[in-house]
């Protein structure tokens, strides 16, 4: 079973336009799978593959569609306002785009944002368009690609010097990985402006546990 679960970030069903589709998994299924499956995270495809198969359910229709290679809403926004193909975009800075939140302002910059936890973002304002860290916290006001401290490019680095923009995205995402602290209660990471260092735990949990208190 593959390790994505849950209704799919982006993945806009093209039969009904509802946000509402999970993972589609075939083959024999194990335990875990039924047990998921009666969750309503995946759904079960059947033992034998399809020649068309599809990736995708939608909850809201019953459609199967789509496979894992299509852009997501966002990446194909990413994609557009870049002026490249999706596949330039993946080829050139990796996939699972996403818009940044709380960080929309005046200077008509669009961020976007890669990795889980986020790991480096992208900010187009044509014809430019900087790679930089993340946003530090929810709602931080960045600056323009053209007056940022990030690495700028254009489209035409995108699509000619690939190699060159992955260098320099990947810079920024081992930096940036550098910083994740590991949550002592729920074992997963967390980036340091979601990390309590005194409660060695992440926001998440440091405010279920306040709510646990007596007091």
């Amino acid at each position: 079973m593959g390790e994505s679960m849950g209704v799919q970030a982006g993945r806009v069903c093209p039969g009904c336009g509802e946000e509402n589709s999970i993972p589609l998994i075939y083959g024999m299924p194990g335990a875990e799978d039924f047990q998921q499956a009666e969750r309503g995270v995946v759904a079960l495809g059947g033992c034998l593959m399809p020649e068309d198969v599809a990736a995708f359910v939608c909850r809201s229709c019953d459609l199967s569609w789509g496979s894992e290679a299509d852009p997501t809403a966002d990446e194909a926004e990413l994609a557009g306002l870049l002026g490249v193909e999706h596949a330039d975009v993946v080829r050139a800075l990796g996939s699972g785009w996403r818009r940044e939140p709380g960080t929309t302002g005046e200077d008509g910059v669009a961020w976007f944002v890669s990795g889980e936890p986020a790991q480096v973002a992208i900010g187009i304002q044509a014809p430019w368009f900087v790679l930089d860290r993340p946003a530090a916290a929810w709602g931080e006001v960045r600056q323009g690609p053209l007056m940022g401290e990030g690495h700028r490019f254009t489209r035409d680095d995108v699509l000619h010097l690939p190699d060159v923009v992955a260098d320099a995205a990947e810079v920024i995402a081992s930096r940036r990985r550098r910083s994740f602290r590991w949550c002592r209660t729920c074992r997963r990471v967390a980036p340091p402006e979601t990390f309590s260092a005194s409660a060695g735990a992440c926001e998440q949990c440091q405010r279920a546990a306040e709510e646990r208190a007596p007091w």
